[in-house]
């Protein structure tokens, strides 16, 4: 018994088994999330799990967000009258030169007859309008804000295409103790096993020992890592230790971590206004807008008259429709830029998906990052097993060199 063991064996088969752990763990973790293409000769090669199947996962985060936070909850935090007053600086400096255009085309030569104080009092009869429309128009798209803003496909956009490095990096930011852990843990339990395999080299003087017990190293330090992590969802004493999964346990601390990734490189004010700006919800916005101020206009239109000192028909009021929705197109950009900073703020959303995503039960919180494993782990497993029972045969090589 132990005829066959040296001190030079039972030194470096630990140390060695300790390294196919870690390194196993290791490459596992990498092939998560690299490569972000697909590397390889025709149908042999590799593609991270999470950028392969990157349309999955972002759905998955998309819905995940879409339990905590809706376009209602977002919308129900911009109040028309701070968003008129965020807009105060910009038309009253767009008012008096929106004004002199209006005259111009309904009565060429009047607005420059009129006194000062004509003038004057014209810009605020239209400051005083232009304020309840903005009020209107904001009221309006709160209660359609379900339809205009697609926050599911704005995150699946967000996370996808030439967008995935950003998936991985929400990911990688998520779980990224728990990544650590599986590494660390690998090399640690890499080393028990170690020892075993010295008392069994020991006892049976056989070097193929070695590569089996490799395999079943780097099989069950990626399997029992994974556990470890999502499991037991609630605190467990298992004898003197009381356990809890990592992931779990997280849960506040991952909470702000997800809130602060939201506000930061999601629902941001700039993407928020390119969704509501662009495509159909740009249309749909445009036709509020324009359906309030044709309404004004209608209304004033014996004002008009009175400027233009003549009747006003329908194709005048029509082209003094165009001028103004014009003048706003034009100015959307400005728009956004005195906008931002009021909306970042009353939007609150890394205070918002922070606090929800606290309270939400651990069966829902675990589909944030359990899906990455859930997808391929028997792969992940897998590869740690082969990876395992190479390293096993350098053992084995190794052992014959020192016995």
């Amino acid at each position: 018994m132990f005829e066959g063991l040296t001190v030079g064996v039972a030194v470096v088969v630990p140390l060695v088994t300790a390294f196919i752990g870690y390194s196993t763990n290791w490459a596992a973790v990498k092939m998560i999330f690299h490569p972000l293409e697909f590397v390889g000769v025709g149908p042999i090669g590799w593609q991270g799990v999470l950028p392969r199947k990157q349309d999955t996962f972002a759905d998955d985060v998309a819905v995940n967000t879409g339990k905590v936070m809706s376009a209602r909850d977002l919308a129900e935090r911009l109040h028309p009258d701070e968003m008129e007053e965020a807009l105060s600086a910009r038309l009253d400096a767009e008012l008096p030169v929106v004004a002199a255009e209006v005259a111009e085309l309904i009565a060429p030569g009047v607005w420059a007859e009129l006194a000062p104080e004509a003038r004057n009092a014209v810009v605020a009869q239209l400051r005083a309008e232009a304020s309840r429309v903005a009020r209107e128009v904001f009221e309006d798209l709160q209660g359609i804000s379900d339809e205009i803003l697609d926050l599911h496909s704005l995150v699946v956009g967000l996370l996808t295409g030439d967008n995935v490095g950003r998936l991985v990096r929400l990911f990688q930011r998520l779980g990224r103790r728990e990544l650590r852990f599986i590494v660390y843990y690998g090399g640690v339990f890499g080393l028990l096993v170690g020892v075993v395999q010295v008392l069994l080299f020991g006892l049976l003087g056989r070097w193929w020992t070695m590569p089996i017990v490799g395999v079943l190293v780097g099989l069950a330090t990626n399997w029992l890592a994974i556990q470890m992590i999502f499991r037991p969802r609630e605190p467990r004493r298992f004898g003197p230790v009381r356990y809890q999964g990592m992931f779990p346990k997280r849960q506040a601390e991952i909470a702000h971590e997800f809130g602060a990734t939201s506000a930061e490189e999601i629902f941001t004010p700039a993407n928020l206004f390119r969704l509501v700006t662009e495509g159909e919800a740009g249309t749909r916005i445009a036709r509020v807008v324009l359906e309030r101020v044709s309404h004004r206009l209608d209304e004033h239109r014996p004002t008009l008259a009175l400027i233009a000192g003549r009747e006003v028909d329908d194709r005048l009021v029509e082209q003094v429709k165009a001028l103004l929705v014009l003048h706003v197109s034009q100015r959307v950009p400005d728009l956004r830029s005195d906008l931002e900073d009021v909306v970042r703020e009353k939007l609150g959303v890394a205070h918002l998906v922070e606090s929800r995503m606290a309270s939400m039960s651990k069966i829902e919180f675990e589909r944030l990052l359990r899906g990455v494993f859930e997808q391929d782990e028997w792969i992940l497993i897998t590869i740690g097993g082969v990876l395992g029972g190479l390293v096993g045969l350098l053992q084995g090589a190794i052992v014959l060199a020192l016995a």
